[in-house]
């Protein structure tokens, strides 16, 4: 039995070393055969290292390496050797501009020394690349592998002139590599990320840079299919079961469960996520391994501003359009969430041109609001799970001072730099505060008269919430009051909570002010009549 992966994302060690590899060059092959020039986006820790390295092994033309894959046996394949560079920006420093020049700059050196070629006279990134890659194609066309390509942006979306920087120094870097695909001088480019930058921005005039984000023959390029778990796990998945004593089929379904739900396409084609999927099978243990290994800084800094989109992520439909490409300045959330992998692909309406999105899998389902709070609010895992159990005795008891001290501890936590001078931001955060802890929330029901902004049903209660931002809980309460919110909720005959709450701001200090009353049902006055005599 072949050793799991764990960890390793070098084609060369996985294959020298005995490690699993679940076979993908049959779809390379393909996709090379009719095109030279690619950009793929996919989520973090899904096998993008993994898939540059199996390329740099192509077209180096060590055929040895692939004996036991479908490219190395079935295939008509003629292993011609390709001068290969691969650069992986995730490796240089980009704190700021010129830090990734000058390690940009520094790698092409060392690839420059190691093939003896002089590039001491070129000072900048694109002059270097010039340099090399015209020396090297007077051995034959090379092959250029570029991983990670919108790291040196994405770390600083926080810092939008360093972002802005960097994108320069990037442009004129791929309008170089145009330039030699121009001249002849490349025979494939192929280029990874986790997001998707406007080409105008970024891959400028490279027109014929195919895109496989979302192309249906790359649907299952990274991730695993339902036949590559069962062909290539099955005494993996066969030890788990027995250990859990359940039936191998029981044991693929929970593992389905779990890791399963990755679609990428039109098509209804769906993948595993091989790093939770890898994981769980050696420790046999179902847990959420993929989003335990941190929230990206980057969905945090869009995540702060933009949190009113991201209430209600299972009734999302976005065009193909909105799916797209975005500049620096205009990143939506959900577009992000989407190429992270915290959102996927459930359905795809042809009349509409429009895909309707949601979480993939229990393992996103049970940990992505959970983790996202826990970054918001610079705090620990535990620390917000007791918080959660505080929240769910506070409702079940009706206990509206535990439920708000509780609140006001977690949100204090959160630095003042991230406090967003928006009630939806509150909001939004309380929200998902009701949703990990598995009580029925509804946000912003339209009633007769207005909006009610949060309303939490229990079996024994209901909660009506009215938030104010810099603003009095009276105020709130009194508009519940007034536009009569409660009417909605009488005929289901439990005791309806009326809450006020303000958010306030000032000085660098949070503060969480609250007022609450139970509603009254008016008596009626009985109206006498005289009898007549």
């Amino acid at each position: 039995m072949k050793k799991l992966p764990i960890g390793i994302s070098n084609f060369r060690t996985m294959i020298e070393e005995d490690y699993l590899y679940v076979d993908k060059t049959q779809t390379i092959y393909d996709l090379f055969s009719q095109q030279r020039l690619f950009f793929l986006s996919r989520p973090r820790r899904f096998g993008k290292s993994l898939l540059i390295s199996t390329l740099n092994e192509l077209f180096s033309g060590n055929k040895e390496l692939f004996k036991d894959t479908w490219i190395g046996k079935e295939s008509d394949y003629a292993w011609p050797k390709h001068p290969v560079m691969y650069l992986d920006f995730s490796a240089f420093s980009v704190k700021t501009a010129a830090a990734f020049e000058i390690s940009l700059n520094r790698k092409l050196e060392v690839i420059a020394e190691e093939n003896a070629i002089d590039v001491s006279k070129d000072s900048l990134p694109d002059l270097k690349l010039d340099t090399l890659v015209r020396e090297l194609s007077k051995k034959n066309k090379v092959v250029l592998l570029v991983d990670e390509y919108d790291y040196p942006l994405l770390q600083n979306l926080d810092s939008i002139e360093i972002a802005r920087a960097t994108q320069k120094i990037l442009s004129s870097f791929f309008a170089t590599i145009k330039s030699l695909y121009g001249a002849g001088n490349i025979h494939a480019l192929f280029i990874t990320g986790v997001t998707k930058f406007s080409q105008t921005s970024l891959f400028s005039g490279m027109n014929n840079l195919y895109d496989l984000t979302m192309a249906p023959e790359a649907a299952t390029l990274l991730g695993y299919t339902k036949d590559e778990l069962e062909e290539c796990f099955e005494e993996y998945i066969q030890k788990f079961a027995q250990q859990e004593k359940l039936t191998v089929n029981v044991m693929r379904k929970e593992i389905k469960n779990y890791y399963n739900g990755y679609r990428f396409s039109k098509e209804e084609i769906k993948v595993y996520n091989p790093y939770s999927v890898l994981l769980c099978l050696y420790k046999k243990e179902f847990s959420n391994y993929w989003l335990r290994t941190g929230t990206p800084s980057f969905l945090i800094t869009l995540a702060k501003g933009q949190f009113d989109k991201i209430k209600n992520l299972e009734t999302i439909e976005l065009s193909s359009e909105a799916l797209g490409t975005f500049g620096l300045d205009s990143i939506h959330i959900i577009p992000i969430l989407f190429q992270a992998g915290y959102l996927t692909i459930h359905g795809f309406d042809k009349k509409t041109n429009k895909y309707l999105l949601g979480l993939p899998n229990i393992e996103v389902k049970d940990s992505f609001y959970k983790y996202l709070v826990v970054a918001l609010a610079q705090s620990s895992v535990p620390d917000v799970e007791r918080a959660l159990d505080d929240f769910h005795q506070a409702l079940a008891k009706n206990d509206i001072e535990l439920f708000c001290t509780t609140l006001t501890s977690l949100f204090a936590s959160i630095p003042y730099q991230l406090h967003v001078a928006k009630e939806a931001y509150y909001h939004s955060l309380l929200h998902f505060l009701t949703t990990l802890i598995g009580i029925e929330s509804e946000s912003e029901i339209s009633s007769s008269k207005g909006r009610i902004d949060l309303v939490i049903k229990t079996k024994k209660r209901i909660f009506l919430f009215e938030f104010k931002f810099n603003g009095t809980p009276a105020k709130a309460l009194a508009q519940i009051v007034a536009n009569r919110y409660y009417e909605k909720y009488l005929r289901y005959k439990k005791p309806i909570i009326l809450i006020g709450l303000a958010f306030n701001v000032k000085k660098k200090m949070f503060t969480l002010d609250w007022v609450a009353e139970k509603y009254k049902k008016p008596t009626k006055k009985r109206v006498g009549m005289a009898k007549k005599k």
